[in-house]
């Protein structure tokens, strides 16, 4: 119950952040200082791997995410592949519960960038029986494969000679 309770007051705490910082010159931010931080996926099961990135950094930027709401913990948000754009990976834990949780970046410039992650239900896992092919994974037998090849081969070796001998109408 405080795990919950600490996260809807960090929640709340992030949404006036955000709502302060968008008012014109509250708090000291100026209105650039307050910016966007994509996660791909938007959705996403515990255990799943989830990326951030931001424009909020400047050319060769880099940041400081925090996933601690999603049990991600902190991790790092480096350049990527576009100059632009700093990158960042972090897992949701497997006993995070669905909802919705801010994610958060502070870049080397003091821009504060956040965005929301959807955690879903894991679906399901295992073996499931669907009553076709085996409950089991066998592995291929080489020797089983030659065998079959060559049973395949002297059929068609012995169809063709008798069609073969059929049509030249001898037939021993």
């Amino acid at each position: 119950m405080r795990r919950r309770t600490a996260r809807v007051l960090t929640a709340t705490a992030l949404t006036a952040a955000a709502v302060a910082c968008q008012s014109a010159g509250a708090a000291g931010f100026a209105p650039g200082d307050f910016a966007v931080l994509e996660v791909w996926p938007k959705k996403a099961a515990p255990g799943a791997m989830v990326t951030a990135n931001t424009t909020a950094c400047g050319s060769g930027g880099h940041a400081d995410g925090d996933a601690t709401m999603v049990g991600g913990g902190r991790f790092k948000l480096v350049r990527g592949t576009h100059e632009e754009v700093a990158v960042g990976q972090f897992q949701v834990a497997g006993g995070t519960r669905p909802g919705t949780y801010a994610i958060g970046a502070t870049c080397a410039n003091g821009t504060y960038a956040t965005g929301n992650l959807e955690v879903t239900e894991r679906g399901p896992q295992g073996h499931v029986r669907t009553g076709v092919g085996g409950g089991t994974t066998t592995a291929a037998d080489p020797a089983k494969i030659t065998a079959g090849a060559a049973v395949l081969a002297a059929a068609a070796v012995g169809g063709t000679w008798l069609l073969r001998r059929r049509a030249s109408g001898t037939q021993g």
